[in-house]
């Protein structure tokens, strides 16, 4: 096998050097080979080892807590009261303050699952018990909500945007 010019000069001058000499050189050739393995080669690959290790664990973990909310929700769902869910947003609404006895001075729909209510003027105790009571047995909920004090105590102007949780 011919060697190449600079590799025949290095040869030449290994040959030259004591037998000991010869030895430290190939031992640190050895040790820098090794060296080179490991930081090019094994020390990734456990590296990633390990994060994958670590991913899969943060995933069992979140797996695990999707399944625990998965019951919870389901349980949830069970309990809403879905015989007296009415698909109709609207009337749903109107049902619900005209019950309360209260009455918006504007009912506008805003889309499928949206509706807007304007109150000139409205008790705001009676208010906060349409938003929970909307919440509690229909699943409405509040999208948006502006309220603004009035010169009469204990009543507001106030604009909902009331929106259905499911369905």
């Amino acid at each position: 096998m011919m060697m190449p010019p600079w590799v025949l000069g290095y040869w030449q001058r290994f040959k030259q050097l004591k037998a000991n000499e010869q030895r430290m050189l190939l031992f640190l050739a050895a040790f820098l080979a090794a060296l080179g393995v490991y930081s090019l080669l094994w020390a990734p690959i456990t590296d990633f080892q390990k994060d994958q290790l670590a991913e899969r664990e943060r995933q069992l973990e979140l797996l695990t807590m999707m399944q625990q909310t998965e019951i919870q929700a389901r349980n949830a769902v069970a309990n809403v009261n879905t015989g007296a869910f009415d698909p109709n947003l609207l009337a749903v609404v109107t049902k619900a303050t005209t019950a309360q006895g209260i009455s918006p001075n504007r009912l506008q729909p805003e889309g499928d699952r949206s509706v807007s209510l304007w109150f000139d003027q409205v008790v705001f105790s009676e208010l906060m018990q349409l938003i929970y009571d909307l919440k509690q047995t229909q699943g409405i909920d509040v999208a948006q909500m502006v309220v603004d004090r009035t010169e009469t105590a204990g009543k507001v102007r106030a604009r909902l945007v009331l929106t259905r949780l499911n369905n």
